[in-house]
């Protein structure tokens, strides 16, 4: 007789696997994501600018004074669209902007899309300065303002590149804050790579090869 195993014994051993709790995040499977730690979850490193210390700075990510000035509204922090780590950003609407910036190496003349997954909520709503941008070379290609409180939503965007360009996400928010997760970056000339096409190929030939054989064991 052939024993099933239960969803829970499979959770357990998924578990005890070192790293296997932790899921990347779906950035991370995107092919030619131009964007390092899209997802936030490859750690903090320690920044002090004007004076103020933060410890929660993104690797990969270079912040600006604002972004070191509220340690404890800017910061990587456990509230996810996917993985277990997301961005949370955003002073008061009085207080320097704070952003956080990493240069992207692309091609000059190529068109390239972006999205990232944008969350507002915490301490309420209603915000009439609230402000949260996505910008390329200082100039914004995505701008919300909308403080109703919602969850992570998809917003896209797209740009031409120059060979070097700079990325920044930035917000402020009175009293609640924004959120960020899942930054993507990629030339609109970008397919899935022949590997990637062949593993998922293979892991469906496996499925059905699988029910196959417990059909037969049944």
């Amino acid at each position: 007789m052939v024993r099933r195993l239960s969803l829970a014994f499979f959770v357990s051993l998924c578990v005890a696997i070192p790293g296997f709790a932790d899921p990347p995040s779906i950035c991370d499977a995107v092919a030619g994501n131009l964007v390092a730690n899209c997802g936030f979850e490859a750690g903090v490193y320690s920044s002090t600018l004007s004076g103020n210390t933060n410890t929660s700075v993104p690797n990969s990510w270079t912040p600006n004074a604002g972004y070191d000035l509220e340690p404890g509204f800017n910061h990587v922090t456990g509230y996810a669209n996917s993985g277990s780590y997301g961005l949370s950003i955003g002073n008061f609407d009085y207080q320097p902007v704070p952003a956080l910036s990493q240069t992207l190496t692309d091609i000059a003349g190529d068109t390239y899309n972006g999205s990232l997954y944008v969350s507002y909520g915490g301490a309420g709503g209603g915000d009439t300065g609230a402000y949260f941008g996505a910008l390329i070379n200082g100039t914004a290609v995505l701008a919300l303002n909308d403080t109703t409180l919602y969850g992570y939503t998809q917003y896209t965007f797209s740009f031409v590149g120059t060979g070097s360009d700079v990325l920044t996400i930035e917000g402020n928010t009175n009293p609640s804050e924004w959120y960020a997760d899942d930054v993507v970056v990629k030339s609109s000339s970008v397919v899935p790579e022949p590997a990637s096409v062949f593993l998922f190929g293979t892991l469906i030939a496996g499925v059905f090869a699988s029910r196959r054989f417990s059909r037969r064991l049944s």
